[in-house]
């Protein structure tokens, strides 16, 4: 499947040993559901740190959808991958949504590294996708980093001792009539700097979920 596929690939992103931990969470969410008409078919979700993959998804002869996310909250970088991909074959009313919300409290003044790469595609009359990535400082609200639709980068950022930050992830896609919605996203932060190739396997994870559909 896709998202073990895309899993896979970023539990191979391995970064360089350090003495700091970046990271001290404050409050985590993440989730995927999947609705019909208003009425959910399938959800998942937690609120825990750590290690953690869902997924949600629904069969008929009207649909096929999966909703999944694979993602780690560790003290010195969060990883994530997931997709909301919908196959659509007469009329509908389908919502499918794969999200994260993590606050977290810096504990040193240092250069927070990020991977991404986010996509969106749809076909059919009515069917949509779409994706956002959001970073900011809780306290003075200002953006660290923002991406609204298809991004493929890198960079980096800085934090603060004592100060918190706020990171949240949405991929949707809806599905009305034949045809179908993708969204993906394979991305990372880390204290330190990535071990080479890591880039290179974001691209890859993305790729497959293309070639999947």
């Amino acid at each position: 499947m896709y998202s073990r596929t895309a899993l896979a690939a970023v539990a191979a992103l391995t970064v360089l040993p350090t003495a700091n931990a970046a990271f001290v969470y404050v409050s985590s969410a993440r989730s995927v559901d999947l609705t019909s008409f208003g009425s959910t078919v399938d959800s998942d979700s937690t609120a825990a740190t750590g290690s953690w993959y869902g997924s949600a998804s629904g069969v008929t002869s009207s649909f096929n959808a999966l909703i999944t996310q694979g993602s780690e909250l560790a003290s010195n970088e969060m990883t994530f991958v997931g997709a909301a991909q919908l196959d659509v074959f007469g009329s509908s009313a389908l919502v499918g949504t794969s999200r994260a919300d993590v606050t977290f409290l810096s504990d040193s003044t240092e250069s927070i590294t990020w991977i991404t790469n986010l996509w969106r595609d749809a076909s059919g009359g009515g069917n949509s996708a779409s994706i956002s990535l959001m970073v900011t400082n809780v306290a003075t609200g200002s953006v660290l980093l923002a991406f609204a639709g298809p991004a493929l980068g890198s960079g980096s950022f800085d934090v603060a001792a004592g100060s918190t930050y706020r990171v949240q992830l949405v991929a949707t896609a809806t599905g009305a009539s034949a045809g179908d919605a993708l969204s993906n996203y394979n991305l990372g932060f880390f204290s330190t700097v990535p071990a080479p190739g890591a880039i290179a396997l974001l691209g890859l994870a993305a790729l497959v979920a293309r070639r999947r559909r």
